[in-house]
């Protein structure tokens, strides 16, 4: 005998049934409830072959077992290679800022320091060097 069809209706109510379910989630328990709630009798098979009300068991199955949709997602190695990049990145900004700031606070210091010493000219500190005129620039692109 062929399993009846279900409505969209009644597919609706199942979905609402599943969402408002407490407690150990089966499909022969959610088969067992939709007969006696809706009087149709089904199967597990005719219930999970039904995209949304499959759907809706994932997820409230999911819930009730504490996992997020984050945990039970697949995860592939790339996936993992890439948040250890963003890691190792992310940690060598912070290293790299850290850096820049010690650097920006010692010229600071310098130019404070040289402020003091009487006549010194602080326009002489930072005239170019005569050999960074004869090395190519590494920022021009030829």
């Amino acid at each position: 005998m062929a399993a009846p069809k279900i409505s969209a209706q009644q597919q609706r109510r199942i979905e609402v049934m599943l969402t408002k379910w407490a407690g150990k989630l089966t499909w022969e328990a959610l088969a067992t409830l939709v007969e006696l709630e809706i009087g149709l009798k089904t199967t597990r098979q005719t219930l999970s072959s039904y995209a949304g009300i499959a759907a809706c068991y994932k997820k409230r199955k999911a819930q009730l077992r504490g996992a997020t949709p984050a945990l039970y997602t697949k995860i592939t190695a790339s996936e993992v290679s890439l948040v250890a990049r963003i890691e190792k990145l992310e940690a060598e900004i912070e290293v790299l800022t850290r850096n820049n700031a010690e650097q920006l606070r010692m010229i600071e210091r310098m130019l404070a320091n040289a402020r003091s010493i009487p006549n010194l000219d602080l326009r002489e500190l930072i005239q170019k060097r005569p050999e960074e005129t004869l090395l190519p620039k590494p920022w021009k692109v030829k």
